[in-house]
């Protein structure tokens, strides 16, 4: 299963090829995608200052996704990520670290090309 980062769903709806090609290969193969709250929450909020165009697309990639909800699990993780992270004198934002313990939690592979998930131990990453 997949996690889609924040900016993956605004790279497709930008018409970034990469993420556009890998985003049809997923639907094709009807791979389920999900998308964590807070991903989802940053992708609304950055779409509301777009076009009319970008929100719709936005809009559909959205739709196309499963929300994978901050549950108790996840929450605990991104506590457990951010203690690894200090000890290494590194951090990540709120909604990227929200985003890496949904994932790693839940045992999803992280589509991203957002270096800063790179040093999150545990984190199965593939970028695009």
């Amino acid at each position: 299963m997949v996690s889609l980062d924040a900016r993956f769903v605004l790279d497709c709806a930008r018409g970034f090829r990469p993420a556009l090609d890998r985003f049809r290969r997923l639907r094709a193969e009807l791979e389920p995608m999900y998308l964590s709250t807070a991903a989802r929450a940053a992708v609304m909020a950055d779409a509301a200052t777009r076009d009319a165009r970008f929100r719709r697309r936005a809009g559909e990639i959205l739709a196309s996704t499963e929300e994978l909800a901050l549950d108790p699990g996840s929450v605990r993780c991104a506590a457990e990520i951010a203690e690894e992270l200090a000890r290494e004198g590194r951090k990540l934002g709120g909604v990227d670290l929200f985003v890496a313990a949904g994932a790693r939690y839940h045992g999803h592979v992280l589509l991203t090309r957002n270096p800063d998930f790179a040093g999150v131990p545990g984190l199965l990453r593939q970028p695009y």
